[in-house]
């Protein structure tokens, strides 16, 4: 396929009449070819699925590692830092790695180093270990988030169409399962000692069967000098754009991850329950809305399907503030969340498209902007219901959303 500046796979077509132009991933083929690798596209689901399980055990036992060690509040939030510090550093550096070495070899290396560290959180003795491993689970997690995109994307071209949106459904899903198993845990009194080694290994077990099926880096010819490229991958030209709408998307995942709840409570006057309640109807409708997301993407194109998010997610994000009741809340947020799920899957596939070459650094420095917003968000909330009070700080999602609108027609040429 020739691939052309602006686009996100170029000019040819292939499969139903209604299948837009860019909706291709960029080096797929139009032609008649090999049967889809499906084993492939099982052994990235898996790693997805693997990913979301092991963060999800990790956040479900957060107040038994505190009650373990005995930390404060503060003491709680300054081990924290090394979670986001090592995730936010390690994003350029991982891009780089996957240009150099292949996304396969990084995502063998981070996904050793991601739950060898879910298995040493629970044996960390004081506050400054606990923060130096929260730093190499991040930095492992990102590893293995680049490089399992970047196996994605590999995979939508091999199929000659988008499938990016249902490995994030099962991120999700992985989440939710992990989640569950460790609120069981908590339940039934097992140790984080038992409870993370167990886990670990039994990922680890799913992800060594799904490695055997990974895709291997096919390289598309470049000039000799971007072989010496540097091995921080930063935004260039034509990331700025997919960067921003990931910013917006991800900030806004931030916000309902932190403040969700608690606005369901001190605002809408929702039970514990039904606040809590919130997060668990934000979490489905992400679901849904990725495993639906490659099917309507196909028909609507890339600008068309995130300015279609982008009001769904609007329409969510404003029914709470109108409406400050439970019911609306909970309305609310899983149009939220089918607004938001997909938006990401989506820009990364993109970014992959305009740097069909390297597609692991495009992704990484996309993350990079993304992920940004992802650690805005939640201050910049708590700021302004200091400043005005919560019910406004909550018309955040509404800007956020519009501004990914806005942003929408420019994918179009980035």
């Amino acid at each position: 396929m020739d691939r052309q500046s602006g686009t996100d796979a170029g000019t040819a077509r292939s499969g139903p009449p209604k299948r837009r132009s860019g909706d291709l991933p960029a080096g797929s083929s139009a032609q008649a070819g090999p049967a889809p690798p499906r084993a492939a596209r099982a052994a990235v689901s898996v790693v997805f699925f693997v990913t979301g399980a092991a963060f999800a055990t990790w956040a479900a036992r957060v107040p038994a590692v505190q009650d373990r060690l005995d930390l404060s509040e503060g003491r709680l939030a300054v081990a924290l830092v090394g979670l986001s510090g090592g995730a936010f550093l390690g994003l350029p550096l991982v891009g780089g790695l996957v240009a150099r070495l292949g996304s396969r070899p990084v995502l063998f290396a981070g996904l050793t180093l991601y739950l060898s560290a879910l298995a040493g959180l629970a044996f960390v003795p004081g506050l400054p270990l606990l923060t130096v491993t929260l730093a190499l689970f991040a930095f492992g997690n990102t590893a293995v988030d680049v490089a399992m995109n970047t196996q994605g994307v590999l995979v939508e071209r091999a199929y000659g169409r988008v499938v990016l949106g249902g490995f994030h459904a099962m991120f999700s899903l992985g989440g939710i399962a992990g989640a569950a198993l460790g609120s069981l845990a908590a339940a039934q009194g097992l140790g984080t000692d038992r409870h993370f080694t167990a886990v670990a290994l039994a990922l680890a077990a799913l992800a060594a069967l799904a490695a055997t099926a990974l895709l291997p880096d096919r390289r598309a010819p470049v000039p000799a000098a971007a072989d010496r490229a540097p091995l921080l991958a930063l935004p260039g030209p034509g990331l700025w754009i997919p960067g921003f709408v990931a910013f917006c998307a991800l900030m806004g995942e931030g916000v309902m991850n932190d403040w969700g709840a608690v606005y369901l409570r001190d605002t809408a006057g929702a039970s514990p329950g039904t606040a809590g309640a919130g997060f668990a109807v934000f979490s489905a409708g992400m679901v849904l809305g990725r495993l639906s997301a490659d099917r309507i993407r196909a028909r609507t194109g890339t600008a068309g399907f995130v300015r279609g998010c982008a009001l769904l997610a609007a329409v969510g994000a404003v029914v709470p503030v109108v409406f400050p009741v439970p019911a609306a809340g909970l309305a609310g947020y899983t149009l939220l969340g089918l607004g938001l799920a997909a938006v990401i899957p989506v820009v990364f596939s993109h970014a992959a498209a305009l740097r069909p070459e390297r597609p692991g650094p495009a992704i990484a420095a996309v993350s990079a902007v993304g992920y940004l917003g992802f650690l805005a968000g939640p201050p910049v909330i708590g700021g302004l219901a200091e400043a005005v009070e919560l019910r406004a700080a909550m018309l955040v999602p509404l800007v956020l959303t519009a501004t990914m609108a806005a942003l929408s027609v420019r994918l179009r040429r980035t």
